[in-house]
């Protein structure tokens, strides 16, 4: 008793473990994960990063750019015998000088630049007199302020809001294209996880009609044995029937061996690693049928062929790169304008003496010494070739030229594609109901065929023949079912219903996989 306890709970726990290491072979399972696995996944959101990043990049141009410095100086100046300063000083003059500035740029959107710095200068001497020639004596300290405000608006390069800000706004663009990218492609290697999946089922069904097979045969075995022991068969027939059992076996070898393929196949298109791959636990999810799947004989491939355009990402795509490359255009043709700038400035400054920290301070606001004005100041330049700009025009307008061949090429495709997908979708259903029917009628020649075969009314080879012949089309049908699971998906991705955009991601439904798109709505 105690010996049968303890293989219960051995057992218990085998099953437990195993199937704790068995990965769950969903539909929606699977595509779930692989937005966590599939490199091609998880590489286009690194695109959506990359493109951020360059818009941080854009916005840099309108930043504020703070500067300053601060210089200190000691100078020494040995005097010529005859200059008179030598009655004042021990035939050197010293000097100490401390600057200080800062300042701050910025770039307006609007298109203008400002520039404001505070300058400060401090110096003193060893030469007692002052400019003034007043006597102050040595190291009397020199304080000067000065504050520069400059306001720059270009007149032809570089002019306006819609110049200033093209770079950043095309650049946001680029952030919407990745991200409808990363759409598309999300919905594409869904596409190939739903093919890889149903291939996996495929293979798993064919597994059990080999086996289904094998036994079928070898019942066939078991009555021609009885048959020959009662002098009925000739013991010839054994032989054809070992031989056939023995091919049955080497084809139930290669099923395996293709649902073993099949099922690291699907590991692969969803992101796992071999030893995950092969953790894929038993496919649960059938075929759909044509009554769920709403298929119905007349499809509008116009309504389809709008639902794509409207839905896909891809297209969505090349509509935001179009409207980045239309801005950069217009900066490239606004390029080849001189630069031509106005600029305002104003200035005021102060100056005053003595030492102290008190005297820096009052540098700024005593009024003596004090200095105020402005002006304006027009400046022109321009490259004579202008080869720079030149280029970058030609570069530009190519670029948008071409982007029109590729956006009137998706539509097209997208056209072209429909019609296959549909196409392709009604003819797997008069396929699978042409197959479900063969089968069907296979199934009862067979067991006709056996009842003859017991009654001698027919040869083995016949039975043999019937049997090769129902296998054959219960596997067409099986083939059957998988090219119209595969056609859903295909006319799915083609109209970009396969997956939708949610707030927090991706949303991956079951009527995906199981029904073609409704253009009622």
């Amino acid at each position: 008793m105690r010996n049968y306890f303890l293989f219960c709970i051995l057992f218990i726990s085998y099953n437990l473990l195993y199937s704790q290491a068995k990965i769950k072979c969903d539909l929606i399972e699977v595509s779930s994960i692989a937005f966590n696995k599939n490199p091609t996944i998880r590489s286009a959101n690194y695109s959506i990063q990359n493109a951020e990043a360059n818009l941080q990049l854009q916005k840099s141009i309108f930043d504020f750019n703070l500067n300053s410095d601060v210089t200190f100086q000691n100078r020494k100046y040995n005097l010529f015998d005859a200059d008179p300063r030598n009655d004042f000083v021990d035939k050197t003059l010293r000097n100490n000088s401390f600057d200080f500035s800062i300042g701050s740029q910025k770039r307006l959107r609007t298109g203008q630049s400002i520039d404001i710095v505070l300058k400060y200068n401090y110096n003193n001497t060893n030469f007692p007199y002052n400019a003034f020639n007043e006597l102050v004596g040595s190291f009397y300290g020199n304080h000067s302020s000065t504050l520069n405000l400059v306001l720059t608006q270009p007149l032809l390069r570089g002019r306006g809001a819609k110049i200033v800000t093209a770079s950043e706004k095309a650049s946001a663009f680029y952030i919407n294209k990745s991200k409808y990218d990363y759409e598309f492609a999300n919905s594409f290697e869904i596409e190939q996880i739903g093919i890889a999946y149903w291939d996996y089922y495929t293979a798993y069904k064919s597994l059990s009609i080999y086996t289904q097979n094998e036994n079928r045969v070898r019942e066939v075995l078991n009555m021609t044995t009885e048959l020959v022991k009662a002098d009925k068969k000739p013991l010839s027939d054994l032989d054809q029937v070992n031989a056939d059992l023995r091919n049955q076996e080497r084809l139930t070898v290669v099923a395996k061996q293709n649902l073993y393929n099949s099922r690291i196949n699907l590991g692969r298109v969803i992101g796992l690693i071999d030893e995950e791959s092969q953790r894929l636990d038993i496919p649960i999810n059938d075929f759909p049928t044509v009554l769920e799947s709403g298929y119905n004989e007349i499809i509008d491939k116009n309504a389809l062929i709008k639902i794509a355009k409207s839905k896909r990402g891809d297209v969505k795509a090349i509509g935001e790169e179009y409207k980045a490359l239309e801005l950069q255009y217009l900066v490239a043709t606004n390029n080849l304008k001189p630069q031509l700038n106005l600029s305002a400035f104003g200035f005021y400054g102060s100056a005053s003496v003595g030492n102290g920290v008190d005297k820096s301070w009052s540098s700024l606001v005593n009024n003596q010494g004090q200095e105020l004005g402005g002006g304006a100041k027009l400046s022109f330049s321009f490259p004579l070739n202008n080869n720079l700009a030149k280029g970058n025009y030609s570069i530009r307008k190519i670029a948008l030229q071409n982007q029109t061949i590729i956006n009137e090429n998706i539509h097209r495709n997208i056209e072209l594609n429909i019609d296959l997908a549909v196409n392709n979708l009604m003819n797997s259903v008069l396929i699978l109901q042409k197959s479900k029917e063969s089968f069907d009628f296979y199934q009862n020649a067979f067991k006709n065929e056996q009842i003859k075969f017991q009654s001698g009314l027919t040869t083995l080879l016949n039975l043999i023949l019937f049997q090769e012949r129902l296998t054959a089309s219960e596997l067409e049908n099986l083939n059957a079912q998988q090219q119209f699971s595969n056609a859903i998906l295909i006319l799915r991705h083609e109209t970009g219903t396969l997956i939708s955009k949610e707030d927090l991601g991706f949303k991956i439904t079951q009527n995906a996989f199981y029904t073609i798109p409704n253009t009622e709505n």
